[in-house]
């Protein structure tokens, strides 16, 4: 494997780490202050409000593991688009197969469908505002 290619496994790993820890944090965060929430998430009997904060907390976790993959691969935001990409590939077997009746259709598609352009204009815009060109920078 190239170093390339090494680099952006990493960035993909780190990036889908990144992904796990703010949504850990979001849902801890909701559930503490919505106990309504609580009460409707083991049966997903979730309201139209409850179901939005859920899918801003993807938004969150997509874009914050693109600008994570971005910083780790050192590359111009390709990884992100990447990173997308794959979390579309890993969830769209649990949302055809363990939660399709748990949802509303719209959910699933809206879920899936930013999850991409998400991620990648997310990490143009991380390094349009910031100037940032990862790692590679750093290191070389």
């Amino acid at each position: 494997m190239g170093k390339g290619t090494l680099r952006l496994v990493a960035a993909l790993a780190i990036g889908s780490l990144a992904a796990v820890v703010i949504a850990a944090i979001c849902f801890s965060l909701m559930r503490a202050a919505w106990p309504d929430y609580v009460a409707a998430e083991p049966t997903k009997a979730y309201t139209l409000s409850m179901m939005l904060a859920r899918l801003s907390i993807g938004v969150l976790c997509a874009a914050g593991a693109a600008c994570v993959a971005t910083i780790v691969a050192g590359d111009d935001g390709r990884a992100a688009w990447r990173l997308g990409a794959f979390f579309v590939v890993i969830s769209l077997p649990d949302h055809l197969y363990y939660v399709w009746d748990d949802y509303p259709v719209w959910y699933h598609f809206v879920y899936l469908g930013y999850l991409v352009p998400v991620a990648g204009f997310s990490a143009r815009a991380f390094l349009s505002w910031t100037g940032h060109r990862g790692l590679r920078r750093a290191v070389a």
